[in-house]
């Protein structure tokens, strides 16, 4: 019986981006050459000019913890219950 490996994530994201036909290559080819000298000549890209949407206010969600990485909910620059610093009361 034989065994199916299944693709990696990574593998699967890289097949679904890769030109199917010669004519999408080099469409490809082309619009990247437009950014590279739309860049040397201190242009912005098209994608930057246009209006973007605004992001979501700023406030708690799921950040990774500052000492561990660990997820925790809070806001950004937040702390793990298990690595809050011990509060001291100074020097004696």
């Amino acid at each position: 019986m034989p065994t199916h490996r299944r693709r990696p994530a990574w593998e699967s994201d890289l097949a679904a981006r890769e030109a199917r036909t010669p004519t999408e290559a080099a469409e490809r080819a082309r619009r990247g050459r437009a950014l590279v000298d739309a860049a040397l000549a201190g242009d912005a890209p098209a994608e930057a000019a246009e209006p973007s949407e605004p992001s979501p206010p700023a406030g708690y969600e799921y950040v990774a913890c500052v000492a561990c990485y660990r997820p925790v909910w809070g806001l950004p620059g937040s702390r793990c219950p298990a690595c809050k610093p011990a509060t001291s009361g100074g020097p004696k």
